[in-house]
């Protein structure tokens, strides 16, 4: 089935690298080796691609007074992520959206919006907890996860088919625009951010 590139980088999972495409149609400027002499460089109808990465270079932004803007990754500012109103669905939706690593930028906080009873204690209604990492098996998967505001503290881990209703809690960290492209940006869905003028740490 035909595509186009934004489409397809949309849905893309990146553990399925390398993919490889074949042209239809269309113009391809951005990034390509004649771009920097001023030249397009148009890719012909049949010709195969190996897509063995997507990097994100640029935003495209709409700001408070409905202007729409290009913000490259480089750009100097700090910001701070909006909480992302729409809660994800189950586990499974979390682990195929979100970059989850031991990395400390790539660690997810989530409110819980129902009790979960998982081998290792109770979460209630209310809770938050942190996913420190993922783990997949023959069965589909699971994540490893850490509660937070509790003593003593409690390690938990969730099946991939865990059933629930998971919001993003709000982030006070700031982050530079190239930590947000590179760890901050969930599959499918658009990122709020606020542009902040000091960086504040915790003591």
């Amino acid at each position: 089935m035909a595509t186009t590139l934004h489409e397809f980088t949309q849905v893309l999972d990146p553990k399925m690298f390398p993919r490889v495409l074949q042209i239809q149609s269309g113009i391809y400027c951005q990034g390509c080796v004649y771009e920097v002499f001023g030249r397009e460089c148009s890719l012909s109808t049949g010709d195969l691609l190996k897509i063995i990465d997507i990097t994100i270079t640029r935003f495209t932004a709409r700001t408070s007074s409905n202007t729409e803007i290009e913000i490259p990754v480089e750009y100097p500012g700090l910001f701070k992520l909006v909480a992302d109103s729409q809660p994800y669905q189950s586990i499974q939706e979390i682990a195929d959206s979100l970059k989850i690593s031991s990395h400390r930028l790539s660690q997810p906080v989530f409110l819980s919006g129902s009790e979960i009873q998982p081998a290792q204690g109770v979460i209630r209604e209310g809770d938050s907890f942190r996913i420190t990492a993922v783990t997949h098996e023959l069965s589909g998967g699971r994540v490893q996860c850490e509660l937070l505001h509790r003593e003593p503290k409690i390690c938990f881990s969730l099946s991939f088919s865990q059933q629930g209703h998971f919001t993003e809690c709000q982030d006070d960290q700031f982050y530079t625009l190239r930590e947000i492209a590179e760890w901050k940006i969930s599959k499918g869905r658009k990122r709020t951010v606020t542009e902040s003028t000091k960086l504040v740490t915790d003591n």
